[in-house]
This record gives C-alpha cells, structure tokens and sequence, in this order.
C-alpha cells in the first residue's frame, strides 16, 4: 500500500527533530572555533556552511523560527566572507546574540512549527525540549528501481495493474464484430463481444469494462444503441467511455451519441488503427511516465523532504548527499531535472553544474538551484553557468512542486520533441542510434546477449501510391503501436528512417528474437487498413544479429540490414537471421508458410493449474498466440480428476501449490500424468525458488512476467529433451 504522505511527512519531521540539537552543538561549536581562530576564514566558511544548511531545510520541516535565526547566522557571516575588511565590533555583537538566541531557543524548548496549511499534513507538530528522545531513524522513501535509459511508451492497453483493458463490443453483424474483435485483439485488448443489446447492463455491471465500443442501430430501433447506453449510464457512479460505430453517419446520429455520452463516433467502414487511436485515448495509453528529479543537497534531511514532497506529489525524486555521485546517478536515473544546493563541502553548486553541462548528453536536461542565497549577482553568476532557473529557501512542500513540476513538464516535452518521431512517437535515428550504443557497451559490460533488428515494411511506396500518404501513415502508426505492445519496456524500439524500423532486445539471443519478431509479423499481416480503394494489408520483412555474435554495433547493425535485404530477395514477409551467427550456423529464414522452431513443429497440449487470475490471463494469451491446445484448472487437487480423450503433454503449474508442504502434488502429478512434461510458474523475484522445483520432479520452469520468446525457448528446451528420450 503506497505511504500515506502525512505520516510520511510527521515520520521525517520527528527525524529531523531529533538531530536539532546536534546541528545547532555544531554551529555553536564551529563559532567558537571561529572566535579561536582570531576569525580565520575558513573557520568562518565551515561556521557559515553550517547555519547555510539549517536555514535552508528548518522552515522546510516546520521549524520557521529556528530557520529565520540561522538565516540572519548565514546573511552576516556571508557580508564578512564576500569583504576583506574584518567585521566591526557592533556586527561580531549582533552575530553573538543571534548564536545565544540560537542555543536558548534550543534548550527552552521554544522551537516552534509553522507548516503550510495544507490537507495532507499536520497543521502543528510539538515544540522541541532538551529531553526528547531522538526518534528512531525513519528510512528514506523508497526510490523506483533503475529505469531504462529511455522513457519507453506505455503499453497502450494495459491498466496499472498490467492486465489488458476489458473492451465490450457490442454489434449484431456477427462476422463484422468478430472481424473487428480480432484486430483489436492483435494490439492485446481483452474484448467481450455482445450480439444484442438483451443483458448488456448485467455484463457492464460484471465486467466494469474500461471502454464500450457499440453500435448505433439494431433490430429493436434505429437509435437503440444509444438509449442502451444512456440507460447504463444513469445507473453508473462514473460514466464508462464509449465508442460509437454504426452505418449511419447523420446528424441526428452524431447528436444522440453524445447526447449519451458517446466520447467518438466512427461510420462504417470503421479503420481498426484509428479506432484503437480512440480507444488509447480513452484507456489512458497517453499517460506519461511520472516525472524524474534528482536532488543534489549535502544536507540529507532536506534532501529526503524533497523526494517526500515531490513523490507524494506523483513524480520520482532520488536525493543524493555527496556531489561526487551526481554523474553516476545521472546515468543511472535518467532525470528530467536537477535541484543543486549553492553551497556544498566538496564543490559548490556553480562548479558541479559546470562538470554537468560539460557532456552533451546532459546539455538539455534543467537545473535549478535551491538555496538560501539570497545575493542576486550570485544568482545570476549560477545562471550563467547553464543553469534554468534559481528558486530561494526556505520553501514551502507547495511551490516546490510547483516549480519543478512545470519546469520538469516543458523540459520533458522539449526533449519528446527532439528524441522522438513526430508521427509515430517512437525515437527518432538519432536517438535510437545513441541509446542503441549504450545498449551494446552494457552487453559487452554484462556479457549479456543483444539481439538488433531491423524491419523494414513491404512495397510500402505502393501503399502510399495506391492509398495516399494519410493512410500510408495510419499504416506505421499501426505499426509502431503494436510494436509498442508486443515488446518490454526495457526494449528499444525506433523509427530509422521512412518505412524501416529498428528494434534492440536486451539479454535476448539472436533464436528467441528471431520467435518474437516473427510473432509480430504475423499479427501485423493479420491486421486490417481502410482506403479509399477498398481494405488491404501491409507486411513486412526483417532481418536480425546481435552480440556476441558481431562484436561491434557497427558490424551487427551491417549484419542485421543485410539480413533484410536477404529477407527481401527471398520473397519478403519473412525474418532473416544473421549468417554469420554462431546460433545460426547457415541462414535461418522464416515466412508464413515455415514453421519457425522445434516447438511448433510438437504437437503440444497444455493444462494449466492456477487459482491466481494474473498468471493464467497472461498464460491464455501466450499459448493462444502460438496456438497451443490448454484446458484451466484451478487447484492440483482438480486436476488429479482431470479426464480426456486426448490428455496433456505439458502441465504448467502455480508454484505456490506445489512447493513446502505441498511438494508431494508435484509428486502426484507426475503419476497422475506420466508423459506429460511439468513446468513450474513463479514470478520473476522467486526464480531461485522456481529452479528449486527441479530437484523434485519438475522438468522446466517459467517467469512471468514472460520475456520474448521465453515460452517458445522453454518449448525448444523440452522438445529437445522430447526427442533425446525417443
């Protein structure tokens, strides 16, 4: 369950009291030094440094008044470090008295909290006392996990969750809809198709359906459909989204559609890639991935309330105390802003965002600077250095977000505009290009396959010629999409130029990529477009090769484009392996009318055994996309009743029943179906438990999420060891 930000909030603040008294010992101390040192400068710079830090993240944490008095520490030592002249008796005077009244606030427990009014936190936090107890050290919110070092599209028609969006479609020309419900299919939503509108409320109720696609006339009326509709709406707390479809394309039409609620309207002959347009609007398929800053603060309790701040405000933060580590996170984190404090220990804010915009690959990315400096000449000699902007502390959690989410915005949006291709929005050759060279060093650095294709569409100028170039367009918008589907989001995906396209599979062999792509070219040609001369489809042809096969990127993307020229002389609408692979000693092609690997060439029938709704939704699809034979069944104990006329050679089973006390089921399964082959099923994190499984009898096991091709690479490794038992 995600943190409740108040409590977030109360938990950092508590921390952050329990160390006040250790910060102001340490300013008193580091004045006394400084009394000692006959007011040495650097004496006077670790004094000023200190109060700096305090100022800057009081107010933050509530403690405005604490804040305001090491401010006017900061505003006076700062006059004196900026001047040769030494500091008249009167100002040594004012700067005493504001170091007393430091220390008593202290130790009178007169430190108060003034927050912000806001909902989401605590409107007044107790004073601090000499004998409150520290706190137990809270750990910092929790950071994402190292992303890939693109922002890759989300898959337009998964929910949060990753399960498919849930479509009903509801059409009485039986073969138009399931025509329709194919394609739409293809781009892996989960559709429902109703041939009437008798029962529809009860199926929206059961269902609770992301989007209705429905149509407008049906046996009962010309305008049923609508009143259907808004019958179901009237029920509902919030709306559904609907798509209408139908052959009447009037106005009268048009104003009962969103008079219902309709959100789009499509007249018959309906494009499957614009209506999928539609559907990703409406299912969120446009989301963003949440915004990226990387807080660069020695002080690491005003560094942590940022990330808080900022986090509870839907964005990732990561807080980083040393400034030595800020290119390392920036590699690693990919952010799409920078806040630097001024003043830091090790090297000031001005210096490190020099070291930053020294490489080009950061030269777009926005850094702001927050700090108390309140100086305007200094600001402006930050900004100079290629810094965005200068915002001043203290700073309320509100503006903060404020800020740095409008700046993070545009600089996002910028950068979308330069990575990526206008029509398709995948990356554009340059940036594929760059991320692809990053891809290959960190194969060679992991020893790690790196699979590279590329596609290429077939007689594509034909397309454009015969149809225009809006439909050719819709064509590779198409295409970009289900590509968006179908692969990771760790994978590359880019336009290269024109009709060619290029694809990066991460820890993939050049074998398993060969099964994914050819996977794709078969839904792609499966796939319906609409022109004015009538309903067509498109193929396409690629070619693949990847490390450690070549050990260049330049030799390998040689490879992979003479590989599609051989897929092209061939006869195109097929994959071409690389020749010069060590997995594939001699070309290895594969067209429609070719089986592609040892596991479609075994006649594989599945059972599958699983209570959980995930596995078995993302198991369905799977064995339905290589079009394997499955029964379900929910629990072992079912399945040891289990009868037919042809029983299963494969069983694929929940992990969770068959391991501790429940191990004696892999057991029996194995007696209860001796031919068949037991696979395990466990999620990704529990792989050294899954691999456990084999030492009692299972044969294989699989992860889910699944990775390309990782079922039909499982398939291989069984019917290999099919035939060495033959």
């Amino acid at each position: 369950m995600k943190p409740d930000p108040a409590e977030q909030f109360e938990a950092l603040r508590r921390r952050y009291a329990a160390q006040i008294n250790e910060r102001v010992e340490a300013i008193v101390a580091a004045w006394c030094q400084l009394e000692q040192s006959q007011w040495d400068k650097t004496a006077g710079m670790e004094t000023r440094q200190l109060a700096h830090k305090l100022a800057g993240s009081a107010a933050m944490f509530g403690f405005a008044d604490l804040g305001a008095v090491a401010r006017e520490i900061d505003i006076g030592l700062k006059a004196w470090l900026e001047h040769d002249q030494p500091l008249d008796t009167t100002a040594r005077h004012a700067l005493a008295q504001q170091m007393m009244l430091l220390q008593r606030m202290v130790k009178e427990g007169k430190v108060t909290t003034v927050l912000p009014e806001s909902a989401s936190e605590p409107a007044q936090a107790p004073a601090l006392t000499p004998t409150d107890q520290p706190a137990v050290p809270v750990p910092p919110p929790e950071i994402p996990s190292q992303q890939p070092t693109i922002y890759p599209c989300v898959s337009a028609s998964r929910e949060p969750n990753g399960r498919p969006h849930t479509i009903i479609l509801v059409e009485d020309d039986k073969d138009f809809a399931t025509n329709l419900s194919e394609q739409l299919r293809l781009f892996d939503y989960d559709v429902h198709l109703a041939n009437d509108l008798e029962g529809l409320p009860t199926l929206v109720r059961a269902l609770n359906p992301t989007a209705i696609i429905m149509d407008v006339v049906f046996p009962s009326g010309d305008l049923a459909g609508t009143e259907a509709i808004a019958a179901i709406q009237r029920e509902r707390t919030a709306p559904v989204p609907v798509i209408y479809i139908s052959q009447r394309d009037d106005f009268t039409a048009r104003l009962a559609a969103v008079r219902s609620g309709g959100h789009a309207y499509f007249a018959k002959p309906v494009d499957a890639g614009r209506l999928i347009d539609a559907l990703d609007r409406l299912t969120g398929a446009e989301e963003n991935m949440p915004l990226r800053v990387l807080i660069v603060d020695d002080d690491p309790d005003f560094g942590r309330r940022c990330v808080q701040s900022l986090e509870s405000a839907g964005m990732y933060a990561r807080a980083v105390a040393d400034p030595r580590e800020t290119l390392d996170q920036l590699q690693a984190f990919q952010p799409d802003l920078i806040i630097l404090d001024m003043y830091m220990p090790i090297c000031s804010g001005k210096e490190l965002a020099s070291v930053i915009r020294q490489q080009d690959r950061y030269v777009g990315i926005p850094i702001v600077f927050l700090s108390a400096e309140t100086n305007r000449s200094q600001q402006q000699s930050a900004l100079s250095l290629g810094a965005d902007d200068f915002l001043s502390k203290p700073i309320t959690p509100e503006d903060l977000v404020a800020a740095i989410s409008a700046r993070a915005g545009r600089a996002r949006s910028i950068q979308r505009f330069l990575l990526r291709d206008g029509l398709t929005g995948l990356l554009n050759h340059q940036a594929v290009e760059e991320e692809l060279t990053r891809e290959f060093a960190r194969a060679e650095r992991l020893q790690q396959p790196l699979a590279i294709a590329i596609i290429d569409i077939d007689h594509f100028k034909r397309v454009n010629d015969s149809y225009g170039h809006v439909v050719g367009d819709q064509v590779l918008r198409s295409f970009a999409r289900l590509l968006h589907q179908r692969l990771r989001k760790s994978d590359l995906i880019g336009r290269h130029g024109g009709e060619e396209f290029l694809v990066a599979l991460p820890n993939t062999s050049v074998i398993e990529a060969r099964t994914l792509i050819d996977s794709i070219r078969n839904s792609f040609a499966a796939l319906r477009h609409y022109g004015t001369a009538g309903v067509f489809s498109v193929t396409f042809s690629a070619g693949i090769a990847g490390y450690p096969q070549h050990r260049s990127q330049i030799e390998a993307m040689q490879a992979a484009d003479a590989a599609v020229y051989q897929a092209k002389r061939a006869g195109r609408n097929r994959v071409v392996v690389d020749t010069t692979s060590s997995e594939a000693p001699s070309a290895i092609t594969i067209a429609a009318t070719v089986p592609s690997t040892a596991s479609q060439q075994f006649n594989w029938r599945a059972l599958l055994i699983s209570a959980n709704g995930i596995q078995r939704r993302l198991l369905r699809q799977a064995l339905t996309e290589h079009n394997i034979i499955y029964d379900v069944i929910n629990t072992v104990e079912h399945a040891l009743k289990y009868e037919s006329p042809i029983p299963p050679n494969l069983i694929l089973v929940d992990m969770t029943q068959i391991e501790g006390v429940r191990t004696p089921h892999l057991m029996s399964l194995r007696d209860y179906f001796p031919a068949a082959r037991v696979v395990t099923i466990a999620p990704a994190a529990a792989e050294p438990r899954a691999a456990a499984t084999i030492a009692f009898g299972a044969d294989d096991y699989l992860l889910l999420p699944l990775a390309a091709g990782a079922l039909p690479a499982l398939l291989d490794r069984l019917s290999a060891s099919e035939r060495s038992h033959s």
